[in-house]
Formats: C-alpha cells, structure tokens, sequence
C-alpha cells in the first residue's frame, strides 16, 4: 500500500507519516528529504523551503509538474515491496503519476487544518526557515504556486482528516483510516 499525504504547510502531513511508520509499520518517505534534498546538498545549497521550492520549480518548468512523483516512483520501486506513506504531494500531476504506477494500490490522503494553528506550528518547529517568519509573511508564502497547488490537489483525496484536535485524535482517525484501508485490500 501507497499512502500519499498532501496538505497544506503545517497541516500535520509528517505526524501522520511518522504515526503511519510507528504504529502500522510503513516506511516514510518525503520529496523535499528523499529527492529534492539530496539534489541541493550535491549542489552545495542549504535546505531552506525557499531553495527547495526553487529546485523543484526549476525541475517543473524544465520537465512537467509530475517529474518529482517520476523520481519518487524510482525510489519506492528501488527500494522494494512495502507500505509507503509518501508526505508532501502537491500537484494533481503527481498524484497521476502515482495511480499509474501503483493502480489500487495508491490512496491520497488529504490533512487540513486552520491557518492560525498551521502557522503557530511551522513557526514553533522552525524549520526551513520559517521560525522567525510573522503571521503575514507565513500567509503571502502561502500564495506561492507550490502552496496554491496543493488547494486542487486536496480535491483528489480518497479520504480528508481533519488535525484541529488534540494529536490523539488525528492518530485515532488515522487508524480508522488504515483500518478501513485494510478491509478494503481483503
């Protein structure tokens, strides 16, 4: 199974992967971490969002919107048979480039939450940069196509969580997910 996580920055796509590894035993997988990283660090570039945003722009204009799923693919068929939970898909490209490859074996999941509470946890985190960001500055990077994108991709989810609760609840409904999931593979 090929889970594939979009949401919007700070939504909670990671702490479903991460519980999606711990508690169901998937191996977790991220475009900025697995293929737009490695790419920066051969290039001598730090990993700040702004510098991968501009790597993975850079490939789209250069190729299509679904070549990052393309490098993705290869990694996942590299690495063998398993359970996949993939964080990060953006474009609704991507995630055809994956029901492709993977038929029924690909679910979208989409996680939203408000913007207020995305923000307070990308600023708290503090990672890629965004710690020291205001409130304005976290909602006109919003506006960036790479953020915009995700709003059509969210519309192709199989199944939408919803993270404005408590971290307990969003592992509860993501086990009621995986368990409906599981039924559905029998």
């Amino acid at each position: 199974m090929i889970i594939g996580l979009t949401g919007r920055r700070g939504s909670g796509k990671d702490t479903v992967a991460e519980h999606l590894v711990h508690k169901h035993g998937f191996r977790m997988l991220s475009f900025s971490d697995d293929v737009l990283i490695p790419i920066l660090q051969n290039q001598g570039k730090p990993a700040t969002r702004d510098n991968l945003i501009e790597l993975a722009m850079e490939g789209r204009r250069k190729s299509h919107n679904g070549v990052w799923a393309e490098k993705m693919v290869s990694v996942i068929k590299f690495r063998g048979t398993g359970n996949y939970a993939i964080s990060g898909m953006r474009f609704t490209e991507e995630v055809g480039v994956f029901r492709k490859a993977f038929n029924g074996d690909f679910i979208l999941i989409g996680v939203v939450c408000a913007d207020r509470e995305r923000y307070e946890r990308c600023r708290t985190r503090g990672t890629k940069g965004e710690g020291g960001m205001s409130y304005d500055e976290f909602m006109e990077r919003e506006k960036r196509p790479t953020e915009t994108a995700i709003l059509s991709t969210l519309e192709l989810a199989d199944f939408v969580i919803d993270n404005n609760g408590s971290i307990d609840e969003l592992k509860k409904e993501v086990d009621r997910v995986v368990k409906l999931l599981k039924e559905r593979q029998r």
